[in-house]
């Protein structure tokens, strides 16, 4: 919850009498207030201090009230000013507000309109206070998310880790880079996906990963691309596909190579044209989405065959992250081990600490045909 407003304020007024009252009005509001008796003191404060409101006379020896507005708009664009006079004047007012001022009070000033005009403001800067924090929160979020899932989240000391570590800060350093990773079961391919996008600009976007093998090919446009409300008999209501999903954000398409041919020549006119069309809809959609692809597949050999394009292949591949097997980086199996132990030890809120003699020499002499993620029948 926001704290109470509390607005460091600057009065500027030669007349005591109004300062004495106006001041009065504000510290039973719970706010703190700098005096100045003349313009020159006032600007001098300002050169020294930021302050939340400044409520100024126009006429006073040294400098009028229009020279402090300047100074207030030059050099703190969020101060409000609050300007009055003893002279009213419509024109007055009218170049007030047209200059910067928030409010114009002729003398005697009304404590009620005053009380209206500290009402908003009080208001503005509250609002202030709960986008500040919303704002701190959310890169809180994203400095946690980033430790989660950015480079930290690539386990491994060896030097084809490294490499890939390497790799991934490079591309995250781009915008719009397409990435293929390509890689056996279980090297850690969404981990690599992931690294790349917590570590970019778009981290505090979406990131949205999709199986390609897990959705039947007369769902996939509906999936991707979304559709309006009765374009299908199940269409009761407008649905968002992938890509609107995880606009400004990151598309991670695992396991590229099993997309059906219709998706494939889809897909590339979307990569071209950066809009969509919902199933259904008339309207182009305007994505902007970063694409990565991941596969286990030989896509070279799988374009030779006709089962993967060779147009789409060259627009994914525009960067390429090649992650080894766990058996062609043993020294760090343990790492993960370890990491892992660590993870479901608190998960399941056990003690063991580390592992035998026996069970480390066990682990690092198994194949791990499915690297990280071992099928049971090989484990």
């Amino acid at each position: 919850m926001p704290q109470p407003i509390q607005l460091n304020i600057l009065l500027a007024d030669d007349d005591d009498i109004v300062r004495v009252s106006i001041i009065a009005f504000l510290t039973v509001r719970g706010h703190q207030v700098v005096e100045a008796k003349d313009g020159m003191q006032a600007l001098q404060y300002l050169t020294k201090d930021t302050f939340d409101v400044v409520i100024t006379d126009i006429k006073m020896p040294g400098a009028d009230g229009f020279t402090i507005l300047s100074e207030c708009r030059k050099n703190a664009h969020n101060t409000e000013v609050i300007m009055i006079t003893g002279f009213g004047d419509i024109q007055l007012a009218v170049r007030a507000m047209r200059e910067g001022a928030c409010d114009f009070f002729t003398k005697p000033v009304k404590m009620e309109d005053l009380s209206t005009a500290f009402e908003r403001i009080e208001s503005i800067f509250t609002l202030r206070q709960e986008r500040d924090q919303a704002r701190s929160q959310l890169d809180q979020l994203r400095i946690e998310a980033r430790q989660r899932h950015g480079l930290h989240a690539i386990i491994g000391q060896s030097p084809a880790i490294q490499s890939i570590k390497t790799l991934v800060q490079q591309v995250s350093q781009t915008e719009t880079t397409s990435v293929l990773v390509t890689g056996e079961t279980g090297t850690g391919k969404e981990v690599a996906a992931q690294a790349i996008h917590h570590e970019s600009s778009r981290s505090g976007n979406p990131f949205v990963a999709v199986d390609c093998t897990a959705i039947p090919d007369n769902l996939f446009e509906s999936a991707f691309y979304g559709h309006e409300k009765g374009a299908f008999t199940d269409a009761r209501e407008t649905h968002q596909g992938y890509f609107e999903q995880a606009n400004g954000g990151t598309l991670f398409l695992d396991e590229i190579g099993d997309m059906p041919a219709d998706m494939q020549v889809r897909l590339l006119r979307t990569l071209e044209e950066r809009h969509i069309r919902r199933v259904g809809g008339t309207q182009e959609i305007p994505v902007d989405v970063r694409i990565i692809s991941a596969t286990n597949q030989d896509l070279a050999e799988a374009i030779t065959t006709s089962r993967f394009r060779d147009d789409l292949y060259h627009r994914i591949n525009t960067f390429i992250i090649h992650l080894p097997p766990l058996r062609e980086r043993p020294s760090d199996i343990m790492l993960l081990a370890k990491h892992y132990l660590d993870l479901y030890m608190r998960e399941q809120r056990k003690s063991i600490f580390d592992f035998s003699p026996e069970a480390e020499t066990r682990l690092q002499s198994h194949p791990f045909q499915g690297n990280v993620r071992e099928p049971d029948s090989a484990a």
